[in-house]
């Protein structure tokens, strides 16, 4: 799959044409597309007529608003955030720094969107099934040469020191794990992960259960926890399942973003994993009369959906015991 460049969300001449035609602009971000914020100035431009971003009402929160004792805040200690090696500067011996921008300078959203003063910096989001055993989507890698050349962060669950006057993230390197073997990995029309054993074991947290037989309930009430936009740690909660028919993946209601791919599909009823979130719909719109983005609304019954590629349909043959 192309990795998609994003640097500004929507520029000048995207701008001036949205005002000139009259007509609502969405800017089309698929969310199955590994989200990367760089230095450089590209944009990406792609003004389509779409749906999704927040179904019904906003269910997004940082996993740090939940309650300590949350089993879901728990939980979100085993997701890391997938982050490109050559965005990272080693600033001492025990730290890291990446420069970034915030979701308002970075992607143009306005201001009092929410989380619009947080810093971007992940692509992807992952999640441990083993001690030194990651599952992700398999659009977030290309192969084994590309496995090597990220880093998977752990506890990015605040600012890490971003500010407006700081325009950088700093990073504690016992907090990174890199990419020892790429074990499996598919994307086709059926399957879409990847299977990484990472370099050391981490043993300080438990790593997620997921559903190996059997099918979540229609009625399952659903929490998706992970990195959207490349922001800090978010859990989105109270989805519903839209679709359970197909025989590999589901769909949901999640309001998911680019950056979520990878993200654990978690039922809070069960605790388990029932999926892995791989793509979606775009994901916000062009506010026109303050030429900024906003996350884009769609009623809890309208839009595609997210699609969730189910883990029971995992290959375990071709994976080590867990």
């Amino acid at each position: 799959m192309k990795t998609l460049l994003i640097f500004l969300a929507v520029n000048a001449v995207l701008v001036s044409s949205a005002f000139a035609g009259k007509r609502e602009i969405v800017s089309s971000l698929p969310s199955d597309v590994p989200l990367n914020i760089w230095d450089d100035f590209e944009s990406y431009d792609n003004s389509v007529n779409t749906e999704k971003g927040i179904y019904g009402d906003d269910n997004r929160r940082l996993i740090t608003e939940l309650d300590s004792g949350d089993e879901l805040r728990e939980m979100s200690r085993s997701v890391l955030a997938q982050v490109p090696r050559w965005r990272v500067t080693e600033e001492d011996k025990i730290s890291y720094t990446i420069a970034t921008k915030s979701l308002e300078k970075g992607m143009n959203f306005c201001s009092d969107e929410k989380f619009a003063s947080l810093p971007l910096v992940s692509s992807c989001s992952a999640f441990l099934i083993g001690e030194d055993l990651l599952l992700t989507a398999g659009h977030c890698l290309k192969d084994k040469f590309d496995c090597q050349k990220n880093f998977w962060v752990l506890d990015y669950d605040n600012e890490l020191g971003f500010s407006f006057d700081n325009q950088k993230v700093k990073i504690e390197k016992e907090k990174v794990v890199t990419c020892d073997k790429l074990i499996s990995i598919q994307e086709n029309s059926k399957f879409d992960y990847a299977l990484i054993k990472i370099n050391r074991k981490i043993n300080d947290r438990k790593p997620l259960a997921i559903r190996k037989l059997g099918k979540v309930s229609p009625e399952a009430s659903l929490a998706v926890i992970g990195h959207p936009m490349g922001l800090p740690k978010i859990v989105a909660g109270d989805a519903k399942i839209r679709s359970n028919h197909l025989p590999y993946t589901f769909l949901t209601n999640a309001d998911t973003f680019s950056g979520n791919s990878g993200s654990p599909v978690v039922n809070t009823e069960t605790h388990q994993v029932e999926g892995i979130l791989i793509r979606g719909d775009s994901d916000f719109q062009m506010d026109l009369d303050l030429g900024c983005n906003r996350a884009y609304h769609c009623a809890n019954n309208e839009c595609k959906g997210e699609t969730v590629m189910r883990t029971t349909e995992l290959p375990f043959k071709f994976f080590p015991r867990f």
